[in-house]
């Protein structure tokens, strides 16, 4: 019997949970609707989905969720939208469904499925920034994950990277989170007359020439962004992955030389890591978390 491990990546409005081989071979998929009502509703979907997937070779299950999670507790401390407030979600999900539970940061558990399974394959040292709703980051040096002391590691929105951004919800002008993110797009796109940022990213793609200045926008500061973290961790590549990843290379060229013309000493770099879309897709937090999930129960025994 083939030992399994399942992920589910809890996002703002819809929750996938997968069932992988260690190899991160996806053998099940399940997505459903976020409930966003309180504890005992998340657990209730977390149960539920262990049940639709578990088979009797299920060795673990792992879970993503976005914001501040302590993942020395498996505590979910804070969620933007989210009212579950230093929810111990490891210790409940473990007790009803009897399995070793893994939880985890969306973005970090992103990071680790393209370390292991996609774009970052090969590489010791990867930065992945997730521009979605939010903007987070998620870090490998050495071949390990970057959590830091308590599990908070890779809290990046707030990173000031335009001067003429939008207003945060933070009070303060040109945050990542609403400057270099899928949610960028879409306002600047309803802006420019489009509805969304996908019919942004559509526009754009028929050549339009105000869509692609809104691209253009939102990448100069993803560059921005992604300039200040390459000074600081050194990557061997960016990895971009969220929603605004949807637009590739209309998005990342004018990241690309944003980062290039931002980075300390450019010119005196042997190498500029490049920067490249995510492969995984919407697959990524599942898959990641999954994967972790496992690992943990191996090292537990």
């Amino acid at each position: 019997m083939s030992e399994e491990a399942i992920g589910v990546d809890v996002g703002g409005t819809k929750t996938l949970a997968v069932r992988i081989r260690p190899d991160g071979t996806i053998t099940a998929r399940v997505r459903v609707h976020t409930p966003r009502t309180g504890p005992a509703d998340l657990l209730t979907l977390l149960t539920s989905l262990a049940d639709r997937l578990r088979t009797p070779g299920t060795r673990a299950i792992g879970v993503a969720l976005p914001g501040l999670v302590e993942t020395t507790t498996g505590t979910l401390r804070h969620a933007p939208g989210f009212p579950c407030d230093d929810l111990p979600v490891r210790g409940m999900l473990e007790e009803a469904v009897g399995l070793s539970a893994h939880v985890d940061n969306d973005a970090r558990a992103a990071t680790w499925a393209e370390y292991r399974t996609g774009a970052g394959r090969g590489h010791d040292d990867i930065l992945m920034i997730t521009a979605g709703t939010g903007w987070g980051c998620g870090v490998v040096t050495d071949g390990r994950l970057l959590r830091g002391s308590q599990g908070f590691a890779g809290e990046v929105g707030h990173l000031h990277v335009d001067a003429y951004g939008p207003t945060c919800y933070c009070g303060r002008q040109g945050c990542a989170e609403v400057s270099a993110s899928g949610s960028a797009i879409s306002h600047h796109g309803r802006a420019a007359g489009y509805p969304d940022g996908e019919s942004v990213t559509r526009a754009a793609s028929a050549g339009d020439t105000t869509a692609l200045t809104v691209l253009h926008t939102v990448g100069t500061a993803l560059g921005h962004g992604a300039a200040a973290l390459v000074d600081l961790l050194d990557p061997a590549i960016v990895i971009v992955g969220g929603g605004a990843a949807d637009a590739d290379d209309m998005l990342l060229v004018p990241a690309r030389t944003a980062m290039h013309g931002a980075l300390t000493a450019s010119r005196r770099r042997p190498a500029i890591p490049p920067v490249v879309t995510a492969t995984l897709g919407n697959d990524a937090g599942a898959t990641g978390v999954a994967l972790l999930a496992f690992d943990q129960a191996v090292a537990d025994g």
